[in-house]
């Protein structure tokens, strides 16, 4: 099909908060093994993308601060396609930007597997999500996780998938402070708190415990937190005030600066939301997902 053929996809790609994440050693490839808990919620991007036949990719943005030059994940998803299909393949992609960045909320993450579903889709490629899972493990952690969304599972850097137990109740507040925090710079302070022995999850324990999320006072943790919370008073402290409200659970997401609180009233989240947003604080009230893309 020519470019002036293609038309214009919209793409709606979603947030998600770590439930749990434990860091269990570091790995010889330099990354770090995990046991994560992903969620999605429903607070999004939009992304406009046109494929064409040119090679070109152009990436456009409403946040100054994402790069649009083939660094961005959607530019390196394109260029992914094109290498795993050996076609020319360009783009051109507007992101209008929701999701915090240097948040934890993996918004470039669900940017870049929206791309990856986009393209399967507009290309006729026959790929899967699971087909596709390759090609976002090259491009990020949590892209292959973006590719299905809900409630799963994560084993490896993130990448090693199992469906859990839905999480379909509960109001989540996020709340970023007006900070960002560069993940390899948490990894990299972690590396010195790692230990042999650290318990695993199994899979009958955290499906009793999400089917009464986020009632039961879930054990969940992020070991992130004890890197942060030390290092970044303003992390520490949204955390603590969220702690003060009683919800029925609270955690930083992923390697911050975003945290986030679990309340059964609605009401109760909005109210919350309301102090923190006149302290100069990002905030959004959103229900749980149970798909990180949509393709309209």
């Amino acid at each position: 099909m020519s470019a002036a053929g293609r038309a214009s996809m919209r793409v709606v790609t979603r947030a998600k908060v770590n439930l749990h994440l434990e860091v269990l050693r570091r790995r010889p490839d330099g990354y770090h093994e995990i046991e994560t808990i992903y969620q999605s919620v429903d607070l999004s991007d939009t992304l406009e993308v046109t494929f064409t036949d040119d090679g070109e990719v152009r990436v456009t943005c409403t946040d100054p601060d994402v790069p649009t030059d083939e660094t961005n994940l959607c530019a390196r998803a394109v260029r992914a396609i094109e290498r795993a299909t050996g076609r020319r393949v360009g783009a051109r992609i507007h992101i209008d930007k929701r999701i915090p960045t240097g948040a934890g909320l993996g918004g470039g993450s669900a940017n870049a597997a929206g791309v990856l579903l986009a393209a399967a889709r507009a290309l006729d490629l026959g790929m899967t999500p699971r087909d596709l899972e390759p090609l976002a493990a090259g491009l990020g952690s949590d892209v292959p996780f973006m590719l299905h969304g809900g409630t799963m599972l994560g084993r490896g850097r993130g990448e090693v998938l199992t469906p859990l137990e839905p999480v379909t109740r509960g109001a989540f507040l996020i709340v970023k402070p007006p900070v960002s925090i560069s993940t390899a710079w948490v990894y990299g302070r972690f590396n010195s708190r790692l230990t042999r022995h650290r318990r695993r999850l199994t899979l009958d324990a955290v499906n009793s415990v999400l089917a009464r999320f986020p009632a039961g006072n879930p054990s969940f943790r992020n070991a992130l937190e004890d890197v942060v919370c030390p290092s970044i008073p303003a992390v520490a402290n949204v955390l603590d005030d969220l702690l003060d409200e009683r919800p029925g659970f609270a955690s930083m997401t992923g390697s911050g600066s975003a945290v986030y609180a679990v309340f059964t009233s609605r009401r109760r989240a909005e109210t919350t939301a309301e102090r923190f947003s006149v302290r100069g604080c990002f905030t959004s009230v959103v229900d749980p997902a149970k798909r990180a893309v949509d393709i309209g």
